[in-house]
């Protein structure tokens, strides 16, 4: 009934494709609230240049409803982002993942920056984009914290594209003292939205990729049993020997064994102790690896420790510098371990698409609520074009490119690609529609004509 409803008062609003999607939202939302956020899915895929709210409203072709009903839909309404995402999680699983298969995710943050003093919550945050001089890493904004499924699909099994299924606002101790929250630091609001997704699917195992910031007690020791990791290692860290076999007695047992070297010295003592090895992406490496308790982070939890560095390419050559990683999983090989953190790089290409193609941080709300829900919703937005893009798989419609843009006809798409797919998809549904009087054709085509203006 929704959907009709929505159907009726927005004739333009979606498509075939779509409203089957959408439906399985519905239960989030009151009639009339589901009918807003319909149309505002619409504009924000639609929209190009900057993704504020009354932009996407126009892109969406609406001229009977104030704009300020979709401000408030942000600000006032009552609804919740966690219904969302575990929606779009369950249709991530039940499509895209095999049932059997490890749930791979990954945790990474980052900046958006704001302009204004009156935005709520904002202020100075480390970005860490180039910054043109020394010191300009500092910027006015936010901090996010995101989650995101890693998959590969049948069509491109060589490629991992990145779902995010969670972000959550990181909000400094002044902003807790007057909100009356309490602070959570970036690995606590990571460990939060891991606790979160894994309580939607118990029983599945998951693997958890992650950077060196992320590398703390607070995460790891919280982390549920069925979650292992695979993350960067400090060349300092303090590690130790797996605790010697319990003795006869009275006493103790011992938890940790002896100091071992840190793993700059562990591999600066075994020169010749280096394995080439080849990455399924081609990348030839050498490696050392060795088991080892990170008491400081895991405690009794031993690690696969694993040093890397790229080959001597010609007699009197160095090798390349050496970097270490870690994996919980002592199944997991070291090539196994470096190609699991290598897929790191999927989150990184999500979180300069979604900045550049869906506006992460053009929104310039200023209440707490509005602040908390529009950046999250154009990243969910995001991940729904993806699914909607990959879950077609054979039948996902081939996306127009000019001639200075070649691509091969295996090649992955890009977020852009699956983004102008669906912009397509939704602009031919609207062109098409059929019309029962000279006015309703006239107003299609106005309509039309107005959002590909701002799609364009």
């Amino acid at each position: 009934m929704k959907i009709k409803k929505v159907v009726r008062e927005y004739p333009f609003t979606l498509t075939v494709t779509l409203d089957g999607l959408l439906a399985h939202f519905a239960v989030a939302f009151t009639s009339p609230t589901f009918a807003i956020f319909a149309a505002l899915l619409t504009g924000a895929v639609l929209v190009r240049g900057r993704h504020t709210v009354t932009r996407m409203v126009v892109a969406a072709g609406i001229r009977l409803r104030h704009h300020a009903s979709f401000h408030r839909f942000f600000s006032e309404r009552r609804w919740e982002m966690d219904d969302l995402w575990k929606g779009l999680v369950e249709l991530i699983a039940k499509k895209l993942l095999d049932p059997n298969d490890v749930i791979r995710i990954a945790v990474d943050d980052t900046a958006a920056a704001k302009t204004g003093g009156k935005i709520h919550g904002a202020g100075m945050v480390f970005d860490n984009r180039p910054a043109a001089r020394k010191g300009w890493n500092l910027r006015w904004g936010h901090t996010w914290v995101w989650l995101t499924v890693r998959l590969r699909v049948r069509l491109w099994p060589d490629h991992t594209f990145a779902l995010p299924v969670q972000a959550e606002r990181y909000r400094s101790q002044k902003e807790c003292q007057k909100t009356g929250r309490p602070f959570l630091t970036k690995p606590q609001l990571a460990l939060k939205m891991i606790q979160k997704v894994v309580s939607w699917f118990p029983g599945r195992r998951f693997l958890l990729d992650v950077d060196g910031g992320y590398a703390s007690g607070e995460l790891m020791q919280g982390l549920p049993e069925n979650v292992q990791v695979v993350g960067r290692l400090r060349h300092d860290a303090a590690l130790y020997a797996l605790p010697p076999p319990k003795r006869s007695g009275r006493g103790r047992p011992a938890q940790r064994g002896r100091r071992l070297a840190t793993p700059k010295g562990y591999v600066a003592r075994r020169p010749k102790g280096w394995t080439r090895v080849e990455l399924p992406n081609g990348d030839s490496y050498e490696v050392q690896a060795w088991v080892a308790l990170w008491w400081s982070v895991f405690r009794k939890k031993p690690i696969l420790v694993v040093a890397a560095r790229h080959p001597a390419r010609k007699s009197g050559e160095k090798p390349g510098p050496v970097s270490f990683f870690y994996s919980t999983d002592l199944t997991l090989t070291p090539v196994q371990t470096l190609a699991e953190y290598d897929d790191r790089w999927s989150i990184e290409c999500l979180i300069h698409e979604v900045k550049e193609r869906m506006g992460f941080e053009d929104p310039q709300c200023r209440t707490e609520a509005a602040v908390d829900r529009t950046p999250a919703f154009l990243l969910w937005t995001a991940g729904l074009v993806q699914y909607w893009y990959l879950a077609q798989g054979a039948e996902a419609p081939s996306v127009w490119r000019p001639r200075w843009r070649p691509r091969a006809v295996h090649e992955p798409p890009s977020f852009s690609d699956m983004l102008s797919a669906l912009r397509q998809e939704i602009l031919a549904n609207r062109f098409m529609q059929g019309s029962t009087s000279k006015d309703d054709l006239i107003q299609t085509v106005r309509t039309f004509i107005e959002s590909a203006a701002y799609a364009a």
